[in-house]
């Protein structure tokens, strides 16, 4: 069963493009994936949410377990509403009733804080989700990927590998490689995620990426 858990060296990556890009890929196995956001903070009522944008992208279906309008981690979103703090053990429970295939993505990185005690890699581990790590091509990108990959081997959490993404710019074949070289053999490298203002565009090259990774 494919479940999958996406979060990002840092907020504003590219983690909705991956996670529709990814849901693509699955679709056209044939499998009816699922895009879950555990919790969509800095939106209101009525804003469309990272889930809805990576469905409608992908064409499949979504979901958001918990929205917070102040643009900040979970806890303190939470705090700002006079709200309960989310819980790991809350969303792995919603997780666990749902079938079939799932790509979770998280909100920023994955120590950003749900309550006082319990990050995203907490849901990643309780959850059985294994970690697509989006990796933002900007200066800095190397110390937060390797310190990311470091708390979710702290926390028992499966990586399946990294996407590559030139989120804002493209940074050249050069850069690619030292990025390349610095990640050999921490965690796989699905391929690079090129700068493209053609989100439809980005998500097709994007599935593509993913097929030898799924046809294993």
């Amino acid at each position: 069963m494919h479940r999958y858990f996406v979060t990002g060296t840092d907020t504003d990556v590219g983690k909705t493009r991956v996670s529709a890009a990814l849901a693509r890929a699955l679709k056209t196995r044939g499998e009816d994936p699922l895009i879950v956001k555990l919790v969509q903070t800095g939106a209101g009522p009525t804003d469309e949410g990272d889930a809805a944008h990576a469905g409608r992208l992908a064409g499949c279906p979504h979901h958001e377990l918990a929205r917070f309008f102040k643009a900040a981690d979970p806890w303190t979103a939470a705090l700002a509403e006079g709200m309960p703090a989310v819980h790991a053990e809350d969303l792995q429970l919603a997780l666990d009733r749902m079938s079939g295939a799932i790509i979770a993505e998280g909100a920023g990185g994955v120590a950003v804080p749900l309550n006082r005690a319990q990050t995203f890699a907490d849901v990643a581990q309780l959850a059985k989700l294994e970690t697509i790590l989006v990796v933002g091509l900007r200066l800095g990108c190397l110390n937060h990927a390797l310190l990311t990959l470091s708390h979710l081997s702290a926390h028992g959490v499966s990586v399946a590998g990294a996407v590559l993404v030139d989120r804002w710019h493209e940074t050249g074949v050069e850069y690619h490689n030292d990025v390349r070289r610095t990640l050999q053999g921490k965690v796989r490298v699905f391929g690079i995620l090129p700068f493209e203002v053609d989100e439809t565009r980005s998500i097709e090259e994007g599935a593509c990426m993913f097929d030898d990774f799924l046809s294993a």
